[in-house]
């Protein structure tokens, strides 16, 4: 594989790194400091093409391939002091995005994927739940099939992008004998009734990223909502970590070379 970057690379590269410089880093201790997320950065960001890297021109997105994202990311890494708002970015872009993208129903990726390119929707990744930890399928979530769709019950923990999050894609199990083989993938809105999103975590770094939990009681959401079949949550969720393990460190590495 070549790895040797175009001078258009190198070029959009130094890009992102100005409008970072400029655009991304006011106040930057103070928000620190406070713990303060900005949308208005974010959004920033989104109308510059950052989360529409990956994506196809259909849905808002630029149809990059990886490796000009992650040199993308890379910059922005470089360029940018608030690495909290590079995380929740990177986060939104493989553990949200990617799983409407690559499992999403046309409808779901026009309504949802569609908004998380420009910037208008903020998107959580509802996995990890208080008593499962890195055991990701031991999960007591559970989903009940209900005519014309699902009833929701469960706590989802440490969720990056959560008490701003317009929508959650949420893991579920709809047969626990299944194991692995029955956890299915959901989108949930802010607004439906049952869901409770809680206040920001405290951390001691990425202090600008908020994080929270995700509460589901009794929460009804439409079969639409369903992200792929029954059963697929396991694949989908792979899936996602895969592109999220591999590409949520170009930024780091932008970081460092930064410091260096």
């Amino acid at each position: 594989m070549e790895f040797s970057w175009t001078d258009e690379q190198l070029a959009y590269k130094k890009a992102v790194i100005d409008f970072a410089r400029k655009e991304l880093n006011k106040d930057m201790i103070q928000r620190d400091k406070e713990g303060g997320f900005v949308r208005e950065l974010w959004k920033k960001c989104a109308d510059f093409g950052i989360q529409g890297m990956a994506v196809p021109e259909e849905y808002g997105g630029s149809n990059a391939d990886i490796l000009t994202t992650m040199l993308t990311m890379e910059g922005l890494g470089y360029g940018c002091l608030d690495n909290g708002l590079i995380f929740g970015i990177n986060a939104q872009m493989w553990s949200v995005q990617h799983p409407f993208l690559a499992f999403g129903t046309e409808a779901q990726k026009q309504k949802y994927l569609r908004g998380m390119v420009s910037g208008e929707l903020i998107g959580a990744h509802g996995m990890t739940e208080p008593d499962t930890g890195s055991d990701a399928y031991n999960l007591r979530t559970r989903a009940e099939k209900r005519d014309g769709g699902y009833v929701l019950n469960g706590t989802k923990m440490f969720v990056t992008n959560a008490p701003v999050a317009d929508l959650a894609v949420v893991f579920a199990t709809v047969d626990a004998s299944k194991g692995m083989w029955g956890i299915t993938a959901f989108v949930v809105e802010r607004d439906t009734p049952g869901f409770t999103i809680s206040r920001n975590i405290d951390k001691m770094g990425l202090r600008t990223s908020p994080m929270g939990e995700l509460i589901l009681t009794d929460c009804l959401i439409p079969e639409a909502n369903r992200i792929g079949p029954e059963g697929a949550g396991s694949r989908i969720f792979n899936s996602s970590m895969e592109w999220e393990r591999s590409c949520i460190l170009a930024s780091n590495l932008g970081v460092m070379e930064r410091q260096l």
